[in-house]
């Protein structure tokens, strides 16, 4: 069952400033919270938010004719919506409904606001995943670890301001492990998603040029991405960090005082690696010793498991609990999966988003000899997006880090991909820039054979994934 909350509930969550206004009186019952107008109803109170094409205040007639018991507003639309409540009310009382409007400064505040008060009634452990690169597919390995638990996690995307709380509120009310992933756009959204969300355990994936458009400098994004530790107690919490040292180590060592793990790469090792999996164990830390699988390979998602595997045994998993959980994780679609092609070719589908960091990943990942023994190997690369004024740069940078690499092909798609081609200029493989999607499926359709491994990597909005969907048919 989701998150209820009777009128009073609501009241006492969003004081001190808040409003009731009984349009008909309200029993004490418990409703549901909803954001949806079209989803509102008997029984679901609707929260309206404004948004960038619509106003849902507009809606609040709508939901009240609709058959929901209250609504909750904005000071700012106060009066227009008890006015378009007028012909609303005589329809609620004939029915002999009951209809509150609570007025709040901010309904987007109240709403989180609501979600922070039910994490507080479901008293679940909540663990908070965030970073660079990797911060989806952590939030997917933890939650594996924790499969053997009641544990709740948030839904793809649903990692934004809007989709902390909703997610918070969306957990069943005996959950005892809560996961949420937390996104940023720019400084200070993490510290309002870890407000709303109050994390015990913190797992910051890396410190990246992701977001460099708006950040500026790596040092204000490890600043932005560190943010969520000011929310973790230092007594009882614990922030655990998936890169070894640099500014998200320094970072946040400046900030929090508390239980900090950092990824033990000195005494990380491989233990045995094949086209499914990497058994791998460390010799520092909780869990030092234990062998843990996953069905991935390379550095950065194998820092990623490690993540996963300490946020497991902080909340109290043992190893073996945690090592079960973390084998029935999987790839999901376009980040890394591998799939056998009616060519033989095997196409590694990493179409799902790309950034300077992922995209070393991806490589990384590849090269791996006893995971991935095929002598040839095509990299094929789309445009990185969101960098701003930096993406040239990067692309160019991502060649010359790729130029040495012991891969048979570079293959770019679109013009500010080329620069990473131009990047790579006078590497040993071969390299071909090309203009579009279609252009790469002919020359890949060609290339693929039985002894070759083929990478697709690109931001989404790229749209790599028909490359690969066109590949595979």
């Amino acid at each position: 069952m989701t998150a209820t909350f009777t009128c009073e509930q609501i009241l006492s969550a969003l004081e001190p400033d808040v409003e009731l206004v009984q349009l008909v009186s309200a029993p004490a019952a418990a409703y549901t919270i909803s954001t949806d107008s079209r989803q509102a109803g008997e029984g679901n109170v609707y929260l309206a938010l404004k948004g960038e094409r619509f106003d849902g205040h507009s809606f609040v007639a709508a939901a009240a004719e609709a058959g929901s018991p209250g609504a909750i507003v904005a000071m700012s639309a106060r009066q227009s919506v008890l006015e378009s409540l007028a012909q609303a009310q005589v329809k609620i009382e004939k029915e002999g409904r009951a209809f509150f409007v609570v007025v709040v400064p901010d309904t987007l505040l109240a709403y989180q606001k609501l979600a922070t008060a039910f994490r507080r009634r479901v008293n679940p452990k909540v663990v908070a995943v965030t970073g660079s690169s990797g911060k989806t597919t952590t939030k997917e390995m933890t939650a594996a670890v924790f499969s053997e638990r009641k544990f709740f996690k948030s839904a793809q995307n649903e990692n934004n301001e809007v989709g902390v709380p909703k997610t918070i509120l969306a957990m069943p009310d005996d959950t005892e492990i809560l996961i949420l992933e937390m996104g940023m756009r720019g400084m200070g959204q993490i510290a309002e998603l870890a407000q709303c969300g109050r994390p015990d355990i913190g797992v910051i994936t890396s410190v990246g040029v992701a977001h460099i458009e708006l950040l500026g400098t790596r040092e204000n994004i490890a600043a932005a991405k560190c943010e969520l530790l000011d929310y973790i107690d230092w007594d009882t919490g614990t922030a655990i960090l998936g890169q070894p040292e640099g500014l998200l180590v320094e970072r946040a060592a400046a900030v929090y005082k508390g239980k900090t793990l950092i990824f033990p790469q000195d005494s990380f090792k491989t233990v045995k690696a094949d086209a499914s999996s990497t058994t791998f164990k460390y010799d520092q830390g909780p869990g030092a010793g234990f062998e843990f699988t996953v069905h991935a390979h390379g550095t950065f998602l194998l820092q990623d498991a490690w993540c996963a595997v300490q946020a497991g045994l902080s909340a109290g998993l043992s190893e073996a609990e945690a090592a079960r959980g973390l084998a029935t994780w999987r790839a999901v679609e376009g980040r890394g999966n591998a799939v056998g092609t009616r060519s033989g070719a095997l196409l590694v589908d990493e179409s799902y988003n790309s950034n300077p960091d992922s995209v070393r990943c991806a490589v990384e990942a590849i090269l791996s000899g006893e995971a991935f023994p095929q002598p040839s190997k095509i990299v094929v690369l789309g445009e990185m997006l969101e960098l701003g004024d930096f993406s040239d740069r990067l692309h160019e940078e991502l060649g010359q880090w790729l130029r040495d690499k012991p891969i048979s092909m570079l293959m770019t798609v679109g013009r500010q991909a080329s620069l990473i081609a131009s990047g790579a200029s006078g590497a040993a493989f071969e390299i071909l820039p090309l203009n579009d999607r279609d252009e790469a499926q002919t020359k890949l359709q060609e290339l693929m054979k039985d002894n070759c491994c083929v990478m697709v990597k690109g931001s989404h909005g790229t749209k790599l994934y028909e490359l690969v969907g066109a590949l595979l048919q």
